[in-house]
């Protein structure tokens, strides 16, 4: 009996090594209003605040939750951070944040870029910083691929060609109930359903992603290219947050690591 067991988990264990054979996803996701929002009242009781350098921060719902399931769904793929903000506000707030599995953002990003990593492409402070300033991920990733890359932010602007980019889905300020008497306003949604998906963005993300890289291995397609086409089609339906929620909630694997510390 122990030596089938042996046999079985071996045989699961080694399934994840094959993987990694694949070649390297790499998924680069903004901070400000993608992975972050900016706060301005603070709530207390609010376990998703973060305070750094002075500033309140709250991440995005289920960000932990989306970032694990990647990474346990997808060996191949490796997650990074880019942000204008400033390298040492960009690193206390991936610390601060933690994976179901303990771990913090900041372990499990592949790189952390920040201010000191934008190509400046203008002088113009009349324009606007995405215009000025780029993400440039060929120069601060050159072991990456422009096929196998996607920069998930909220002004998408800040790509360069070949590497393709798609809205991390940003539009709103943070706000913890739809607010009526608000909408319409700069940066306020106009309905609840408007509300509902800003909130739950990172569902969407997940899903999305999750079917890209399937789609991609599937049909021998670019990565970046269905995940280009997947956010054009779904990214505004409701539908797919339920999916991305299914997915947080499947039953997920044991590494082998704590299988063999038993």
């Amino acid at each position: 009996m122990k030596f089938w067991l042996a046999a079985f988990l071996l045989f699961v264990c080694f399934q994840p090594r094959i993987s990694l054979a694949t070649p390297a996803v790499d998924i680069v996701f903004d901070i400000d209003w993608t992975t972050f929002y900016s706060i301005e009242n603070s709530n207390e009781n609010d376990p998703q605040q973060r305070t750094v350098e002075g500033k309140t921060y709250r991440y995005t719902d289920f960000l932990p939750e989306v970032i694990e399931t990647l990474l346990l769904r997808h060996p191949e793929v490796r997650i990074s951070f880019f942000s204008g903000g400033d390298r040492s506000r960009n690193e206390a707030l991936l610390e601060q944040v933690h994976l179901p599995d303990g771990r913090s953002l900041r372990d499990i990003a592949y790189r952390v870029f920040s201010k000191e990593h934008l190509k400046v492409v203008s002088q113009d402070e009349t324009i606007r910083f995405s215009k000025r300033n780029k993400k440039d991920l060929a120069l601060v990733m050159p072991e990456s691929h422009p096929a196998r890359t996607i920069l998930i932010d909220d002004q998408v602007e800040f790509a360069v060609k070949p590497y393709k980019a798609v809205s991390s889905l940003g539009f709103f300020n943070f706000s913890p109930e739809f607010k009526a008497p608000l909408a319409g306003e700069s940066y306020a949604p106009k309905t609840r359903a408007e509300w509902l998906q800003e909130r739950k963005k990172a569902l969407v993300w997940l899903h999305l992603l999750d079917e890209a890289l399937k789609e991609s291995r599937t049909k021998g397609t670019y990565f970046a290219d269905e995940v280009s086409r997947l956010w054009d089609l779904k990214s505004a339906s409701p539908l797919a947050r339920l999916y991305g929620a299914r997915l947080i909630n499947s039953p997920r694997a044991v590494s082998c690591q704590k299988v063999f510390a038993l």
